[in-house]
């Protein structure tokens, strides 16, 4: 493990040690456990974003304007089909 020190706002101390005492875990742990899951989080959306725009690259999207007069159309009488990129891809 290594030892790291971080300067952090005084509302974000007095919120960790708060936390320490009302769950007997130590100020590193919650901290430790607060940056593991801010980096873990990021990832996800990193990867998320890597799928995206590879499906941008291969031209696997939809049209933002159809999709949203599809979605407009969800409770009325006459729903509009689903565009067409969404049938295609079924």
């Amino acid at each position: 493990m290594t030892k790291l020190e971080i300067m952090l706002p005084d509302v974000v101390t007095v919120a960790i040690e708060t936390l320490s005492r009302q769950t007997g875990q130590s100020r590193e742990d919650i901290v430790a456990r607060a940056v593991e899951a801010y980096i873990d989080g990021r990832n996800r959306w990193q990867a998320d974003m890597d799928r995206a725009l590879g499906d941008v690259d291969r031209d696997l999207g939809h049209d933002g304007n159809e999709v949203l007069n599809w979605m407009e159309s969800w409770g009325d009488e006459a729903v509009l089909p689903p565009p067409p990129s969404f049938v295609e891809r079924s």
